[in-house]
């Protein structure tokens, strides 16, 4: 296939999914699923004295709650906590047809073509929108387990809305926050041209296939944005909560690689690289989300110990 033919199909694919957005693009103010998932979602779960904080776990752009945490929700509930997650950031997307990537937290599923397939695509929204969405899932924990505060776990574009709603909305109702290749101060997105050829073909730049495949947040993420202008202004952590960043050196998504950890962390916070005392984890962006070594550091962050890591 020449440039010109998958040039014509990538502008193609994008008018037939703007069609469908146009259509069908859900209202704001639909609330966000909760979806059963082993291990999260028991609204009956009451905390337990030794973990009083219900934990809220956020996932990424162009992926899911079932598709980001079925290893990671049912570790964090052996440890006793109750576990919630909800699908945030609902847009019909479209399976990136183009470069034929399945889709995932690692590639995204981008708004340039899935809507073909009938799919809603999560976690493509604007971030301050999945904010608010995410302030309504921390309400309703709040409410039903009565308790005070809750402890956030967000992986990728996930730990971006986690810091949004924080500083839109107040940290009150939270005890601190745990980010899995989250790009505090932007990624470049170099790594996404290998995965999408047809998209580098075309002469698009980083950003601008960023865009294509995260959608908003693809945009809000890059480095020098706006959105993460505001909200790394005085500081990248909120006053008074315990933040613990998590980064893998193989990460071809979040680049460069030490931008998802922490650029000044308080004397409460942690900084964990995956490859510090086991060089050769190889989990890449999304398969922090099933590496053992990276959910056990997401385990001794919410549990506040200093357990030794698997390698």
């Amino acid at each position: 296939m020449t440039v010109r033919t998958r040039a014509a199909r990538v502008v193609g694919l994008m008018m037939a999914a703007a069609c469908v957005a146009l259509s069908h693009a859900p209202t704001a103010a639909a609330a966000p699923e909760t979806p059963a998932l082993d291990g999260a979602n028991d609204w009956a779960c009451k905390p337990a004295p030794a973990r009083p904080e219900p934990v809220v776990l956020v996932h990424g752009s162009g992926t899911d709650i079932g598709r980001s945490f079925p290893l990671l929700a049912p570790a964090i509930r052996a440890e006793g906590h109750c576990v919630f997650a909800a699908n945030l950031g609902a847009a019909p997307g479209v399976v990136d047809a183009v470069s034929g990537q399945t889709g995932s937290s690692s590639t995204g599923v981008g708004p340039i073509g899935a809507a073909l397939l009938g799919r809603v695509v999560y976690g493509v929204a604007d971030i301050d929108r999945m904010a608010g969405e995410l302030a309504e899932v921390v309400r309703a924990v709040r409410e039903t387990t009565g308790a005070r505060r809750v402890a956030l776990v967000g992986h990728s574009t996930g730990g971006t809305v986690i810091r949004q709603y924080l500083r839109a909305r107040g940290a009150e109702a939270v005890s601190q926050v745990v980010t899995l290749g989250t790009p505090y101060r932007g990624s470049t997105w170099a790594g996404l041209r290998g995965s999408y050829p047809d998209l580098a073909a075309l002469g698009l730049g980083d950003a601008q296939i960023a865009a294509q495949v995260f959608g908003t947040p693809g945009q809000q993420q890059v480095a020098g944005s706006p959105l993460l202008n505001r909200l790394n202004t005085g500081g990248e952590t909120v006053p008074g909560l315990r933040y613990t960043a998590i980064a893998s050196r193989a990460d071809q998504v979040i680049t460069p690689q030490d931008t998802a950890l922490l650029a000044a962390p308080g004397p409460a916070d942690r900084n964990v690289w995956l490859q510090d005392g086991c060089p050769a984890d190889a989990a890449d962006h999304s398969g922090m989300l099933e590496d053992p070594r990276a959910t056990a550091a997401v385990l001794s962050a919410l549990a506040g110990d200093r357990r030794t890591l698997p390698c």
